[in-house]
């Protein structure tokens, strides 16, 4: 191909695939002043923003009901706007650029896309409060994102978040699942509450924890994870049908 632009990956960081697109080296501002993104390539602009790291399709969807298109994700890659690559389980994982963060604060200014739900009207309204604030403090989009979005904190009591936890885990109900593998999921309970629920929930009977047969063959982290009851490592959780 003729012309002085840049070839970039279409898929960001990984090229393995060969297929590159062709850019001039534009000047940032002229960047923004094209065309404007389409309303799925902003939402997926903001939801990069606001979670603030490197991050998957099944980690965006699950935290904030969205789910970067391949459209979407295209249109923002060919702006130099993010990089994308695949990761575990064909997991796509996509990172805003240092060009899409400074167009993500454009996004202060901006007007909502047109036909969103209220909630994306509200969420704008909020962006105009924290542009008003970032000007006035003299501050900067990194100091308002400077860290990942920790999510909301989570509800319900340990018992619950116990269930729900093995629930989701676990492809039925009976499935045996590793103990490390639930209280993953309870990183802010402390080891000995979780252990005193877990004795209460099985002496009620209402589960089941049993050794690992293959302990020996078990990694360090499923060994430390486990309960002892009746002077026995337990490494196993079991939850029947309610």
């Amino acid at each position: 191909m003729g012309g002085g632009g840049n070839a970039v990956p279409t898929s960001g960081n990984d090229a393995s695939d060969g297929a590159f697109a062709w850019f001039a080296d534009p000047d940032p501002e002229i960047a923004f002043m094209a065309a404007d993104l389409s309303t799925p390539a902003r939402q997926a602009l903001v939801a990069l923003m606001v979670r603030a790291e490197r991050t998957s399709n099944p980690d965006l969807k699950k935290r904030y009901r969205v789910e970067i298109t391949k459209a979407a994700r295209e249109e923002l890659a060919g702006r130099r706007l993010i990089s994308w690559e695949k990761g575990a389980r064909g997991a796509i994982f996509h990172e805003l650029t240092d060009l899409g963060w400074a167009r993500a604060r454009k996004e202060f200014r901006s007007p909502p896309p047109e036909r969103v739900s209220g909630a994306w009207l509200l969420h704008y309204a909020t962006l105009r409060h924290l542009d008003s604030l970032l000007e006035r403090g003299d501050q900067q989009i990194a100091d308002l994102y400077a860290e990942p979005d920790p999510g909301p904190p989570p509800a319900g009591t340990v018992e619950e978040r116990i269930r729900d936890a093995y629930a989701d885990l676990a492809a039925k109900p009976g499935d045996l699942i590793r103990l490390v593998l639930v209280r993953d999921r309870l990183p802010d309970v402390e080891r000995a509450e979780q252990d005193r629920v877990l004795k209460e929930m099985d002496g009620r009977r209402e589960i089941h924890l049993d050794p690992d047969p293959a302990r020996n063959e078990l990694p360090q982290e499923a060994l430390d994870a486990a309960i002892l009851i009746g002077g026995e490592a337990k490494h196993l959780i079991t939850i029947g049908p309610t």
